[in-house]
């Protein structure tokens, strides 16, 4: 993580870490597992709750202190302003 979920402002873009099953082959009875890092972008905060994003699949998820997450792009400090009004 690049900072904590306070630090995150409406509009950045972040990746967030998802482990997904897989599918077994050759006769394997285990399911395998794969890292999946998901596009999203921050909907809402405010300092009370937990960030809201809206996944690249359109659902929508809190930001969990105990989720990976990467920031794709930082807002700029204007941006960061004009998205607080």
């Amino acid at each position: 993580m690049a900072g904590g979920i306070s630090d995150l402002a409406v509009g950045e873009i972040i990746e967030i870490k998802y482990r997904v099953p897989r599918p077994a082959f050759d006769g394997l009875a285990d399911e395998q597992f794969s890292d999946r890092w998901i596009m999203a972008e921050i909907i809402h905060q405010d300092g009370e709750a937990l960030p809201i994003a809206r996944l690249a699949d359109g659902q929508f998820t809190d930001i969990r202190a105990y989720m990976t997450w990467r920031r794709i792009a930082r807002l700029s400090e204007n941006d960061a302003a004009r998205a607080e009004h």
